[in-house]
Parts: C-alpha cells; sequence; structure tokens
C-alpha cells in the first residue's frame, strides 16, 4: 500500500519518521510518500519538500508563507492525482494539514491524524473542522481523547511516543561539584534569534549569584550555526548530555516535556513578538503554556512569559529552584507521576496498527 505522511515541525518530523519505520517494519511492502523535515526523509521512499525550514508558525510567519505553500499544496494534489496514496497520516503542524486533509478527502482518501493539533490551548472550533475530515485521531495526551470523543470522531488514546525515545536519566558522577545548568533557546532559527541573547544575560546574573556554576546550551542542528556566544554547546548525543544538569532553563515546547521524562528540575521561559503575544492572548483557552502543568492542572514547573521573561527574574526562579531540597523533590515527585499518565512505551506501534489494520 502507498501511504502519505506530512509533519511541519522538529518535533513532529521525529514521531512521523518513527511512526513511517514502524509502519515499514510492519508491512515491508508500505511505500511511503511525505512531506516533512530531515528525519522523515531518511525514512521516506518518496520525498517532496522539506517544511520544517520554513518557519510557518505563530500568525504572521503563515502568511508570509502562504503562496509557498499553497504552490507545495498544489503539487501534492498533482501527484496524488496521477497515483493517490491508500491513506494520508497528518502529525500536528495543524494550519497547513487541515488543508492537506481536505484534499485527501475530496479525493476519498482517509485520513488519520497522529499526535493532534493543540486544539484545546485555542480556537477549540477547529475540532469540528477536523471532524469533518479526519477518519481518526490517535491522540498523545490523555485528556484529548474526550474532546475528540464528545466531538463524535472515532479516538484512540495511543500514549505519549517520547516514552520510547527518552532514555533513563543517566546522572553523571561530578566530580568537581560545580552546579551544572542547560540552557534551550528553542528549534526554530526565529524563536532561537529570540531567546539566545536573553539565555546569555540570564546566565551572566546566575553567575553572579552561584560563581561556580557552569552553563551548556543544547541546540537543534538546524540553529547550532547561529549561536556564537562563549558557552559549551551541545548537538548531538543531548540526551546523555543532559543526565549531568541541575536544572534547565527551557522554552516550553517538547523540549520541556523531555526534560520531566529526565526527572530533570527546570524553569520554563517564553517570548513571542508582541504581535502574535497579544493575539494568542486574546484566543488562548489554558492557564499554562507547559505540558507538566496542564497535564497536572497545576504551576509545578515555573513559568516566565513575554514580559516576565527577562535575565533578572529567570534568574531569580533558577536560584531560588536550586536552593529549595523540598521544591526539587515535589518536581521530580511530578514528572513522576506524569509520566504514568502519558501511557506506556509502545505509542507508535499502537498508532501504526490501527491506521494499517483500519479497514472500515
Amino acid at each position: 500500500m502507498n501511504i502519505f505522511i506530512v509533519a511541519g515541525d522538529v518535533s513532529g518530523d521525529m514521531h512521523a519518521a518513527s511512526l513511517a519505520r514502524t509502519i515499514k517494519a510492519i508491512h515491508p511492502d508500505t511505500v511511503v510518500g511525505a512531506l516533512g523535515g530531515k528525519e522523515l526523509k531518511k525514512s521516506a521512499d518518496v520525498f517532496y519538500h522539506d517544511l520544517t525550514k520554513l518557519s510557518a508558525f505563530g500568525f504572521w510567519q503563515p502568511v508570509k508563507q502562504y503562496f509557498r505553500l499553497k504552490g507545495i499544496l498544489a503539487e501534492i494534489g498533482k501527484a496524488w492525482d496521477e497515483n493517490p496514496p491508500g491513506k494520508v497520516i497528518l502529525v500536528d503542524y495543524y494550519g497547513f494539514n487541515l488543508h492537506v486533509a481536505r484534499e485527501a478527502k475530496r479525493r476519498g482518501i482517509p485520513v488519520y491524524y497522529y499526535v493532534s493539533p493543540q486544539v484545546w490551548a485555542s480556537r477549540p472550533g477547529r475540532v469540528d473542522k477536523l471532524a469533518d475530515c479526519v477518519k481518526k485521531m490517535l491522540v498523545i495526551l490523555p485528556f484529548e481523547e474526550e474532546i475528540y470523543r464528545k466531538a463524535g470522531i472515532d479516538v484512540l488514546f495511543v500514549g505519549h511516543p517520547l516514552l520510547d525515545r527518552i532514555p533513563e536519566r543517566e546522572r553523571a558522577e561530578k566530580k568537581d561539584g560545580n552546579i551544572r545548568i542547560g540552557l534551550f533557546p528553542g528549534s526554530r532559527p526565529n524563536v532561537f534569534r529570540r531567546h539566545a541573547g536573553l539565555l546569555e544575560r540570564t546566565a551572566d546574573r546566575i553567575k553572579q549569584r552561584l560563581p561556580g556554576a557552569e552553563f551548556v546550551f543544547f541546540l537543534t542542528e538546524n540553529v547550532a550555526g547561529m549561536y556564537a556566544g562563549r558557552h559549551k554547546t551541545v548537538v548531538d548525543g543531548e540526551y546523555r548530555e543532559r543526565g549531568g544538569l541541575d536544572l534547565a532553563i527551557t522554552t516550553s515546547g517538547t523540549v520541556s516535556l523531555e526534560n520531566a521524562l529526565m526527572e530533570i528540575p527546570m524553569v520554563v521561559y517564553y517570548r513571542l513578538s508582541w504581535f502574535n503575544y497579544l493575539v494568542a492572548k486574546l484566543i488562548a483557552n489554558v492557564r499554562f503554556i507547559t505540558m507538566v502543568n496542564i497535564i497536572l492542572g497545576r504551576e509545578l514547573v515555573p513559568e516566565l512569559i513575554q514580559a516576565m521573561a527577562v535575565p533578572e527574574k529567570i534568574a531569580d526562579e533558577a536560584t531560588a529552584l536550586l536552593n529549595d531540597k523540598n521544591r526539587i523533590a515535589e518536581a521530580v515527585e511530578g514528572f513522576r507521576k506524569v509520566k504514568k499518565l502519558l501511557g506506556g512505551p509502545g505509542a507508535g506501534v499502537r498508532a501504526a496498527a490501527a491506521i494499517m489494520e483500519d479497514r472500515t
């Protein structure tokens, strides 16, 4: 069978690639066409475009990329007219993927959505749009199942794919006794540019209070060449490197959940352009932006957003957390609870089976 997979950001690309490999392992005769990033490109038989390089996120960037994305959609539609896939699998990336879903439905191709877009965070009306063109949702967060079921969508909670990817934390022995802090500026170039200097200044303030502190910038490959600071950087093998961290200062995306699963205490920060921030404030439907806090329904991990995300305040939260063993113990306990709520390993296998064995 021919299938087609679409992912648009770095984390979605990772999950999509893993799913593609799992499907091909179970069904070796499957031919995979794809739009995505470098990981999905490795797993696909036919790859069209790297969407992760477009940075079509927020509220303004997709507008700037409109004609580029429209052209890609037209190209895929033409390819499907000539050789339609048996199934289309979408991974997160709501704005573009909704159009892909509609194109597939128009051609009678069943659509499966793996890794739900965060419709519960803003604009819940999106659920109805998905209900109109998606055959089955494979969700990775426990509370999402009820949202889609209430909307009349066939849905299955498969567990979180990070549980298969994140290793048990190897707590590196530190002979020098110095505090090690990981700095995570984000995976997208525009986000990196907004955060890198902020983290440098935050490190300076923490260093004034904790002279022995050491700092490591954790960078994805697509932004590694943009960093010209003075701190150590890690790109490959970062999970192993994270084992020696006492604290992470991180953006609120997938990386924060990775750190939680590795039981690394953290402070979360995020800065948007003021335009995107004001729009987000108008439509936000959640109290928190960090997945750990959203799942638990309380602020276990401190969040510093927009005007609060300044070096002095981030340094205050970081040093206060490092100096409070009770808070660190509470954080680790909360992380373990979140891990249990995310289901057991094997999300990709369950998702692959639900998609490939569906004959209804």
